[in-house]
């Protein structure tokens, strides 16, 4: 029955190629002569000071060989001038942990003119430090989250990444060794994997992928297979209250065609065929999905520096996206005793008020629907406000509104300095529906300090609140914080999280007995 399934599934996406055939036909332009490689060192060398140190640094680390920077190219010699590929091609290189930038520029030929003119392309990349040690250490209220490990994330030159690593945070312990590579044997496939012991358990996930890498993509497919044992931790008022073993495997085979392509947009078909056996505490889950889907993609998208990574480029899709998702498990295809329904919904827009002045929304909806009941139910609503004053400040805002319906037992809504309500202790707020609202200037002081260290420095209001079961949902019962912190980071050095900040808030409505500040240090809070 299995194996009905999957050709099933095989045919129903090859029948959708038929319609698949791209409306960006080749239209009269310039054609590409040559593409040139350029590949910058980690470190500038001055005429002056630590010039040795820096020659140095920069002879020990590997540089990214050039056929990795080739196979992120959508575009090759002989081909016509496709804008949206340089730009895709540029975006995808930027995305690459072990570049610091990327630029993709025209260089046009003299005297060559017209329609039939013939230019090159210079591809420009800037390498940073690979190898990391990671010390990691946050501080969250009276809560410690620490990690101590290395990081090889473009080993031998070849873009590919290593970690090993032993960390402490809120819920466990964990030794993992993860491994990544995105493209394996020189291919466009991606390979992702990752063994871990935990304190209260293990697990391990094998991923193997081809994902979309321009919107000309006609296909996708990833297959996963897994397997985990652990506790999960049920919270209230603040302190752990009990918890639930949950164990479980999974396998997943997912494959994704495109049956329209545009210049800027994509309309993509979407099949799975998902298994879960898993046991939360007494209760056993046993689903085996045949999931089919929708997605439409579209590319607008905002280039900008000194937004959450220093001066460090980062691309902001404003463009609309869609995507609807329905899944079935029945005993038919050889999952549990009765039918489950899942379905997963949403819709992201952005909307531009100008150079960088932009709002992104979106809501999502997913739910599982068994026994004529509608379960773990989640609705999601976010938005993300951004408006730069000038190069190195800026003011972003966020909101999030989340509503859970006949949760499952393990799933909860929590609010606390960890999950950005800064002034409240750890996990202080649980419910099945919660409000964060954030509002937060930050000034980007100084860039590439001795090469090595940028600074900056924020001021933030935080307001939220999670409504347990049954509750009204009242603003009078958000509790709000206001605070500063200091931001510290580095363009050419691959460091944890992106950077480090310090975060002291001072909460206007603590709760009886808590001291109104709280200060939360580390590499895991995100900027």
């Amino acid at each position: 029955m299995r194996a009905r399934l999957v050709a099933t599934i095989l045919t129903f996406l090859s029948l959708a190629s038929v319609a698949s055939a791209t409306e960006q036909e080749a239209s009269p332009g310039k054609r590409i002569d040559a593409v040139e490689i350029v590949g910058e060192e980690v470190f500038d060398e001055p005429a002056s000071g630590f010039a040795a140190f820096y020659r140095t640094a920069n002879k020990l680390h590997l540089r990214t060989r050039e056929q990795v920077i080739r196979r992120e190219l959508l575009f090759a010699p002989g081909e016509r001038l496709n804008p949206e590929r340089l730009e895709q091609s540029e975006r995808n290189l930027r995305a690459l942990a072990f570049l610091r930038d990327a630029r993709v520029e025209v260089v046009e030929h003299d005297g060559s003119d017209g329609e039939d003119a013939w230019v090159t392309i210079r591809v420009r990349t800037w390498d940073a430090w690979s190898l990391t040690p990671r010390i990691d250490f946050d501080q969250v209220d009276d809560r410690t989250i620490w990690d101590v490990g290395l990081t090889e994330s473009n080993l031998l030159g070849l873009g590919k990444s290593v970690t090993v690593s032993h960390r402490a945070d809120l819920d466990r312990t964990s030794d993992r060794v993860w491994y990544y590579d995105p493209q394996l044997a020189g291919s466009r496939f991606t390979l992702t994997a990752t063994a871990a012991d935990l304190s209260d358990g293990d697990e391990g996930v094998v991923t193997l992928s081809r994902p979309y890498f321009s919107l000309e993509d006609p296909w996708a497919f990833t297959v996963r297979a897994g397997a985990f044992s652990r506790r999960d931790r049920l919270f209230a008022d603040g302190r752990e209250i009990g918890g639930l073993r949950h164990r479980g495997q999974l396998g997943d085979l997912e494959l994704g065609r495109a049956v329209r392509r545009r210049p800027t947009s994509a309309l993509r078909l979407h099949a799975a065929y998902r298994l879960r056996d898993e046991r939360i505490g007494a209760e056993r889950r046993d689903f085996s999905i045949v999931e089919v889907g929708i997605r439409s993609v579209e590319h607008r998208f905002a280039r900008l520096t000194h937004v959450n990574r220093f001066e460090r480029t980062e691309d902001f899709n404003l463009g609309a996206q869609s995507w609807a998702t329905v899944g079935l498990s029945a005993p038919a295809f050889g999952g549990g005793e009765h039918r489950v329904l899942t379905v997963s919904t949403g819709h992201s827009r952005g909307i531009g008020f100008g150079p960088g002045h932009f709002l992104v929304a979106d809501v999502g909806i997913v739910g599982r629907h068994e026994r004529d009941r509608w379960l773990n139910t989640l609705v999601v609503t976010r938005a993300r406000y951004l408006r730069k004053h000038a190069t190195r400040h800026l003011l972003v805002g966020r909101a999030g509104l989340v509503w859970g319906h006949e949760l499952d037992p393990e799933v909860q809504l929590l609010l606390g300095a960890e999950s950005g309500l800064r002034g409240y202790p750890v996990r202080e707020f649980a419910g099945t529906r919660s409000l964060l609202l954030t509002a937060e200037e930050r000034w980007f002081i100084a860039d590439d300090i001795w090469q090595m260290l940028s600074l900056g420095a924020t001021a933030f209001v935080d307001s939220g609140f999670a409504w347990p079961e049954g509750a009204g949902l009242r603003l009078a019962d958000l509790r709000t914080a206001v605070g500063v912190g200091l931001l510290f980071g580095s363009n050419r050095l691959l460091l944890t999280g992106g950077g480090v900040r310090l975060d002291v808030g001072y909460a206007l409505r603590p709760n009886p007995g808590l001291s109104p500040w709280v200060a939360s240090f580390g590499s895991n809070i995100s900027f």
